[in-house]
Parts: structure tokens; C-alpha cells; sequence
């Protein structure tokens, strides 16, 4: 039944794919299947005889042998059936692993925008991963019964021909009408439940945005319109649900009478057969007994044909997400530490201003800072650079292409610790342990170099402390460093950190900055930024222009000027030499000319007050109010800046 359409549908390709990883354990379903459908139809034939030998033959001896015989059959059946049932439940539970696990694995190889365009909606991942598996399993599970069905065909058309061929008529005037019902309602019934399956995904977004937007729209007063807005989707797919439950009930109510109208007339016909001397009164009551196997078979396969509607309708919108097939990326040898090139990463999406070129090459060891006004695509360039958004230009790994690499390989090279921090609902220990078991040593140690000693100093429990759903027993700077310890422990080559310390404390930033420096002297280092402590700490600074702005070469690598001419040079990095960042001195030889042009300019200019890096202090980072500090000058001391860009070596 799943071969009825063409091969190139996604939803049918899904449906072998799933299938076929379950192979061994859907044979097993079907051996015992087999033999369980084999005793119960066997069952009527040795109750007709029992009763011929108890009442027509007035033999108890041959009653008492067809009697134990029924039972041996029944002990026959019962082993069947739970055989069918153990492998079945077997083969849905390893297909639903397995489509979670394809599901897992895609959606962490895109990000948001890729996805929305794959699946045509937003948000409602969840459904798919949960509600639309579960369709595709339920008909996984089901797929025995045809075996059923088609045995019971096989064995019951001879056999009721055997008893009187009237009888076989009768039963045979049955199928016309199943053919023209199974044909009438299966894409009614398809259109609805396709109806019903996005009003469940449009409810699993709105639930999702509810649970994690509500206590914020609460403050504001405004946690009323993600309510009425889940509930004006819940009340969509009641009425889904009940126009798909209208249409599935005919359809039951019809399939189900057509077998029972047909026992009906098998009673009359078999009844005056019975009179004739025709048949037995043991022939008639296995008659009536298989009739009501038929009216089973025929309930079953209307069953069927619902859960192969539902499920091809399910397995697309999970297909959508896989965007099968997608070609194996082989493992290739990589070096354990090497030099990170990106060159002309420039990321465009429709109705938006393109984001970059981004160009830069960062050896180990190294921190470079992404900086540039809000809406510049710090956020979306690290991305691009994890190939979690298309982009063009590339990013290479010494000579490897990232974009070549396989996925499992990639997450070993390449960390990202996204602005949002993502818990689960679990202890501290249990959300840095995501990414797989790790000695206690390393955990500690990892979680110390985040500072997550000082982090959460005021809770009891420490790393066991629970983070609540979403992470929200903790604050907002807890869940930075808990996600920052992560990654921290994968001991990935290259990082990727977007804002990771924006919602700490001023003495926490600097602490964990400091450590996290220390911990990194072999890895490259990428910060999306504003804060000056992570700048300060950089050996250099990539300020981006905003899109749209038409402003000249953004991305482009440039070295930020030291505070004073006490600060000593950065350490040697890229090929060309040591740079030495005093102001007004040559900027790093693989600069342009024009980007070299750029950066040259008076001391007397590096003296210019900083509005950006000065401030009060006493409010959240995002609220402090610039101070411009005029320059002190004095005879003792010249001119700099009001905070260092960096730190001497």
C-alpha cells in the first residue's frame, strides 16, 4: 500500500527509508503474525466440528477431542499474538529513534531561516518531532495486519466456497461495496487530517512562544495576547478534530455494517441450507464465526488506510525538515590545531540587506572580536562561519573546507555558543554533560575556567543544583556560563562565542575573561561583542559596517590601537611578524593598502575621549549612560584612552 504513489514523493521516500531500518524486527512481527491468524481462523472449523460431533453425531468422545483441540489452538494464538506484538513495538520503537535521531541531526545543520523554508511554517518543530513520529509509527506498527488480512483472504475464500458456494456468494457480494467506500473517503479523510496536523504544529508554536515569552509579557501587561492567541489555535484544532472525526466516523460506521449485513443474509441463506440438508448446523456456526473474522478484517483494514492517510501526510512535513536525500560528507584527516581562513563569508536572505564579506585568518591561540553596530550580522556571520546559514565565500580549516566536512565532524571542530542560552530541564552537571560523558576532573575543571564557581556560589547544591524549565531557576548570566562550560568541555579547536558574557557583572566578566584566556592558548577564539572587556583582551577587532549603509569594506580585518606607548606589542600571529598596535604604528602586513591607509592616525587622535567605554557603572550593562571624559593632560603623564583595548603581555 505505500508503493502506490510515485517513489519520488518525499513522504513515500521517508516511509521505505523508516521501513527499511526495521526490517528484520517487521519480518519477525510478520512470522508470528502468520501463525497466529493461522490458529484463529482454525479456531471456527474445530468448534463446527466439536459441535457436529457433540449434537449431530452424539459422539462425546470426538466433541471432548475437537474441544481440546480448539484449546491447543487458542494457547496457539495467544503465543501469536504476543510474538506479533513484541516485534512490532520493537520496530516502532527503533523507527522512531531512528526519525528523531535524522530529525536531531538536520535541524542542528541549519539554522532558523533554512528551516522556515523547508517547512513552510515556524516553530513548530516540536509537533514534528513528537506528534507527526508518533503517525508514522502507529502506521509502522500496523503494517502486520495486511499480512493478516491477506491470509485471511486466502484461507477464507476456499473455505466458505467449501461450505456452500451460496454462502461464498453472499460473502463475495461484500467486496464491491468495501471498494467503492475505501475509495470514496480515504482523501476526504487525507485533506482533513492534513488540516488537523497544522493546526496542531500553529498550537505547538504558540504553546512554545507562551512558555518562553509569558513571564516577560507579564511584566508589561501584555501575557493576555499570547493566551487568547493559544486559544484561538486550540479551539482550531477542536474543530479539526471533530470535522476529521465526522468523516472517519461514516467511514467506520459504513465499512463496519457492509460485513455485518452479510452475516445477516449468510444466517438466512445458511439457515434454509440447514433445513435442506445442505450444510450442518456445525458448518453454519463456522460460517457465522468467520463472517465475524471478515467484519474484523474489513474494521482492520479501514484502520489501515486512515493511519497510511495520516502518515504519508505526517512523513512529508517530516521530510520537509530532513530535505532527503542528503548526500554523505566522508570523514577527511584534520590536524588538532591549525589555522582558521574565512574568505568572503557573505550571507544574503530575501528582503534583506546582505550581511559581510567577512575575511580574516586566526591562528591558535588567538581571540578575535567581531564588533560593529546592532544589526551589523555579528551573530549571523558566526553562524555562516559554523555553517548553520547559507552563505557564500568560504571557511576553511587549515586546507579543509568546513563546508565539506561531515556534521559529526564539524561539531568537533567548531563550537558555537549562541546569545540564547538553551538548558533543559536537569541539574547544572546534567545540562554540561549534553554533549557526552566526561571524567568529574574535566567537568570541574570546565566549570571553574567559566566561572561558575563564582557563578553560583550562593546555591547549596552547586553543579547539582536543578536550572528549572528552560533554565529559569537560574539567572541570566548562570545560564551564559553554564552553556560557555559546554562548550568548553567538547575541547573544540575552534570557539565561537556570541555574547557569552553580556549579562555578567563587571568583576564576574573580567574574572571569567581572564581564565577563559588562559584555558584558550591553543584554541582560535571568535567573540561577537560591544564589551570593552572582551575587547581589551583581544589581539584584534573586526568592525563590521551595517547593512545597507553603503559604508566601505565591511569586515575587513583591522588591528585596534594600543592605549599608550607603555603597552608592549601583541604576540606574533599571523605570518608577516609581530604587530605592534601603538598608535600610529604600521598595521600588520597582510592589511591592504587602503585598509592600512585607514588605520594610520596621530597620537594625538588615540587621545580622543571614548564615549562608548566610559560610564555609571551602578545599572545593568545595557543601561549605563555614556560620560565623555576629557583628556587630562598633565606633565607626568600623556594622553590615552579611558580604558585599554589590551592587555600587555
Amino acid at each position: 500500500m505505500i508503493f502506490s504513489r510515485s517513489p519520488a514523493d518525499p513522504s513515500i521516500r521517508l516511509l521505505r527509508h523508516a521501513l527499511s531500518q526495521v526490517r528484520g524486527h517487521f519480518l519477525r512481527s510478520v512470522a508470528w503474525a502468520a501463525l497466529r491468524q493461522s490458529a484463529f481462523l482454525a479456531m471456527p472449523w474445530l468448534l463446527g466440528r466439536a459441535v457436529d460431533a457433540g449434537v449431530q453425531a452424539g459422539s462425546p468422545g470426538g466433541a471432548l477431542l475437537y474441544g481440546g483441540a480448539f484449546l491447543a489452538a487458542a494457547c496457539v494464538e495467544y503465543a501469536g499474538m504476543r510474538g506479533w506484538q513484541l516485534w512490532a513495538t520493537l520496530a516502532d520503537n527503533r523507527a522512531g529513534t531512528w526519525l528523531r535521531t535524522r530529525l536531531l541531526k538536520a535541524i542542528l545543520t541549519v539554522d532558523t531561516d533554512t528551516l522556515q523554508r523547508r517547512t513552510g511554517t515556524f516553530g513548530d518543530l516540536t509537533t514534528r518531532a513528537t506528534r507527526d513520529v508518533d503517525t508514522v509509527l502507529v502506521w509502522i506498527h500496523g503494517l502486520t495486519t495486511w499480512v493478516v488480512i491477506g491470509l485471511t483472504t486466502l484461507v477464507l475464500v476456499p473455505a466458505i466456497g467449501g461450505l456452500d458456494p451460496l454462502l461464498l456468494l453472499v460473502a463475495a457480494a461484500t467486496v464491491p461495496v468495501l471498494l467503492v467506500v475505501n475509495r470514496v473517503f480515504p482523501p476526504a479523510f487525507g485533506r482533513r487530517a492534513e488540516h488537523l496536523a497544522a493546526a496542531h504544529g500553529a498550537r505547538g508554536s504558540a504553546a512554545d512562544e507562551l512558555l518562553s515569552a509569558l513571564l516577560p509579557l507579564r511584566g508589561v501587561g501584555a501575557d493576555h495576547v499570547l493566551v487568547e492567541r493559544h486559544h484561538r489555535y486550540s479551539a482550531e484544532v477542536t474543530r479539526s478534530t471533530m470535522r476529521l472525526a465526522s468523516i472517519g466516523s461514516v467511514w467506520e460506521a459504513v465499512a463496519f455494517s457492509v460485513p455485518l449485513l452479510a452475516v445477516t443474509t449468510g444466517l438466512l441463506v445458511g439457515g434454509l441450507a440447514v433445513a435442506d440438508g445442505r450444510i450442518t448446523v456445525g458448518a453454519l456456526t463456522t460460517f457465522v464465526l468467520w463472517m465475524g473474522t471478515v467484519s474484523l478484517a474489513v474494521n482492520a483494514m479501514t484502520a489501515r488506510l486512515g493511519d497510511l492517510t495520516e502518515a504519508r501526510i505526517a512523513a512529508g512535513r517530516i521530510a520537509r525538515v530532513l530535505d532527503l536525500p542528503e548526500p554523505p560528507r566522508p570523514y577527511i584527516g584534520l590536524p588538532e590545531r591549525d589555522v582558521l581562513r574565512v574568505n568572503g563569508l557573505t550571507v544574503r536572505r530575501p528582503d534583506r540587506a546582505a550581511v559581510g564579506p567577512l575575511t580574516l585568518t586566526a591562528a591558535p591561540g588567538e581571540w578575535v572580536v567581531l564588533t560593529g553596530p546592532t544589526g551589523s550580522g555579528k551573530s549571523t556571520l558566526l553562524r555562516a562561519v559554523a555553517q548553520l546559514v547559507p552563505a557564500s565565500g568560504n571557511a576553511a580549516f587549515g586546507d579543509a573546507d568546513l563546508g565539506d566536512l561531515d556534521p559529526d565532524q564539524l561539531y568537533r571542530l567548531v563550537g558555537l555558543v549562541p546569545e540564547g542560552p538553551l538548558l533543559l530541564h536537569g541539574t547544572v552537571t546534567e545540562n554540561l554533560l549534553l554533549p557526552g560523558d566526561r571524567p568529574p576532573a574535566e567537568v570541574a575543571a570546565a566549570a571553574r575556567t567559566a566561572g561558575l564557581d563564582l557563578a553560583l556560589a550562593q546555591l547549596p547544591d552547586g553543579l547539582d543544583a536543578e536550572v528549572g524549565e528552560r533554565g529559569g531557576a537560574l539567572s541570566g548570566g548562570q545560564r551564559q556560563l553554564v552553556t560557555l562550560a559546554r562548550a568548553l568541555l567538547r575541547d573544540c579547536p575552534v570557539l565561537l562565542l556570541d555574547d557569552v558574557t553580556s549579562a555578567l557583572d563587571a568583576a564576574t566578566e573580567a574574572e571569567v575573561l581572564d581564565r577563559l584566556r588562559a584555558a584558550t592558548a591553543d584554541r582560535i577564539v571568535l567573540f561577537a561583542t560591544h564589551a570593552p572587556a572582551v575587547r581589551a583582551r583581544a589581539d584584534r577587532e573586526i568592525n563590521l559596517a551595517a547593512p545597507g549603509t553603503g559604508s566601505a569594506e565591511p569586515g575587513a580585518e583591522a588591528a585596534v590601537p594600543a592605549p599608550d606607548a607603555a603597552q608592549r606589542p601583541l604576540r606574533p600571529g599571523l605570518p608577516g611578524g609581530p604587530r605592534d598596535l601603538r598608535a600610529g604604528a604600521a598595521p600588520p602586513a597582510l592589511l591592504r593598502g587602503d585598509q592600512r591607509q585607514r588605520l594610520r592616525r596621530p597620537a594625538a587622535a588615540a587621545a580622543q575621549p571614548d564615549a562608548r567605554v566610559g560610564g555609571d557603572r551602578g545599572g545593568p550593562r545595557g543601561l549605563r549612560r555614556p560620560v565623555l571624559r576629557p583628556p587630562r593632560r598633565t606633565a607626568a603623564a600623556p594622553a590615552h584612552r579611558t580604558v585599554r583595548l589590551h592587555r600587555g603581555r
